[in-house]
């Protein structure tokens, strides 16, 4: 199938065109030249993992696009630093593809772009951000792009239930000869990985007439990777960023320990290495672009020592080093909001009639604490940061003893950062549930006693009174958003009761 082109042009052309600012920060690797990808729209309005939402009523419109990385180049660490080496691509076509939700007016658009390298874990693309965040970014006129970064990705898409020849003929591939070899563990290659985000970056950010966005005033770009992704937005942020320069700050979502490898790693006694010990590898630090790593009570389990420690390295405020760390209590590394719509995708483009062997159906139901307001302020305040120099505040860290996060008398965690839903509590939140992979990290929650709701809140009025003020207190404090303390006062009209319910089954 041949699409038409709307990015061509010589590597050298590129190159030359394309040379992202100046010398970097003091100590940084010298800012490296990216080139732009060449572009196919995939015409079509189904699209795997395209919106579940009806977007033209919002104002929105999605799009796709085939992608085809220019001259990659394959990266090393040097040691345990961060520093890296390049070598070219082993030679092939590497091709991948990306979803474009946008404005349709681009006097609605607000200048802002926020690109997610698609979540692979459930072995199909998943847009975890804008599952999260799809409100905030819609109401704020903000445009998003998925990226297929991953193999295990693109495989799915032969999967595609609504319209099986979509990509057949489309050539995509991420995968190095290598890792091509290695039939069991190769689909996770990410050598490609950090050349396709650049590219695809820099394309939005400067490609005038080339870009998906042409007519679109682009003032800002900015990165997210959730959850298996936020390794490779580790790797990204500490090791490929102070050579390319592309992204204008970061948000790191759920993030483990580790960090991905920078390419392909042949397995050594039969498991794959993940990076090394290094603690400069991973603790997250942007060469002095804003940083947020906002973390669910899940994210990590226990308090490692260690290297493991960088994971809650310190805030910070200085002109090469701007870092948050957000950990919001009663969360968990899933929840309701996020799974409905994983599910909806998998049924919808995978004809996966997928019914969890959870415990979601005794007293304890899925976690329903309401995680995106925190997407949606660390964005704000992540573009905020950028664009005026304002940081977004520091929260207190949740506590912990002996590495356990400790509890109040109620079962919820204490410190972190606190909306409503926990600091005028209806039930008790867990990060883990019982069952297999999915389950587990889906969290659980416990509603009060009726006989407790009301000794706690007497009346509905007295239970929203309290609602309003604690939203209210956190608007003020910079971690909500004021359109969404109005959103949580009006669900607190449901009353107490109603509140503390979760999801029972699907």
């Amino acid at each position: 199938m041949r699409l038409p082109v709307l990015a061509l042009a010589s590597s050298g052309a590129l190159i030359a065109g394309l040379l992202v600012g100046a010398a970097g920060p003091a100590g940084a690797e010298p800012r490296a030249a990216v080139p732009l990808p060449t572009i196919e729209e995939i015409p079509g309005s189904r699209i795997f993992t395209g919106a579940l939402q009806r977007l033209g009523p919002r104002g929105y419109l999605e799009r796709e696009y085939a992608v085809t990385v220019t001259d990659p180049q394959v990266y090393s660490y040097v040691g345990e630093s961060t520093q890296t080496t390049v070598q070219p691509a082993p030679e092939g076509t590497y091709r991948s593809r990306f979803i474009v939700r946008m404005p349709s007016d681009p006097t609605k658009f607000n200048g802002r772009v926020l690109v997610e390298m698609m979540n692979t874990t459930a072995l199909v693309d998943l847009d975890i951000a804008w599952q999260q965040a799809q409100d905030y970014l819609m109401r704020d006129g903000w445009a998003y792009v998925g990226v297929t970064v991953q193999q295990t990705g693109i495989r799915a898409l032969s999967g595609f239930k609504r319209q099986p020849d979509r990509y057949k003929d489309l050539g995509l591939n991420l995968m190095t000869p290598a890792a091509s070899a290695d039939a069991t563990n190769g689909v996770r290659d990410p050598s490609l990985a950090w050349d396709l985000t650049s590219q695809v970056g820099a394309l939005l950010a400067r490609g005038g007439g080339t870009s998906p966005l042409n007519g679109y005033d682009v003032e800002s770009v900015y990165l997210t990777g959730q959850s298996q992704m936020a390794g490779y937005a580790v790797t990204y942020v500490n090791a490929i960023h102070p050579r390319h320069q592309v992204f204008d700050g970061f948000l790191v979502a759920y993030r483990g320990t580790r960090a991905t490898n920078l390419q392909y790693a042949a397995p050594v006694d039969g498991a794959v290495p993940s990076t090394s010990g290094s603690e400069a590898q991973r603790r997250l630090a942007g060469s002095g672009t804003p940083v947020i790593n906002l973390q669910t009570e899940t994210d990590p389990p226990g308090f490692p020592s260690g290297s493991d420690a960088a994971v809650w390295r310190p805030d910070a405020d200085e002109p090469a080093d701007r870092f948050r760390l957000w950990e919001v209590a009663g969360t968990s590394h899933n929840d309701r909001h996020g799974a409905e719509q994983a599910l909806g995708v998998l049924t919808r483009d995978y004809g996966l009639n997928f019914a969890p062997a959870c415990d979601w159906k005794g007293a304890m139901g899925v976690n329903d604490f309401p995680m995106r307001f925190a997407w949606h302020s660390a964005l704000e305040g992540l573009a905020g940061w950028h664009e005026t120099g304002t940081a977004p505040p520091s929260v207190k860290r949740i506590a912990r003893v002996d590495g356990d996060i400790s509890r109040d008398s109620r079962g919820n965690a204490r410190g972190g950062l606190r909306l409503s839903r926990i600091d005028v509590p209806v039930a008790t939140y867990g990060p883990f549930s019982t069952g297999g992979l999915f389950c587990n990290l889906t969290g659980w929650q416990k509603p009060f006693s009726r006989a407790a709701i009301d000794r706690r809140y007497p009346t509905t009025s007295d239970y929203v009174s309290k609602v309003r003020a604690a939203a209210e207190a956190d608007v003020a404090a910079g971690i909500l958003l004021a359109e969404d303390a109005v959103t949580l006062v009006e669900s607190a009209k449901r009353g107490p009761i109603a509140e503390g319910r979760t999801i029972k089954s699907y």
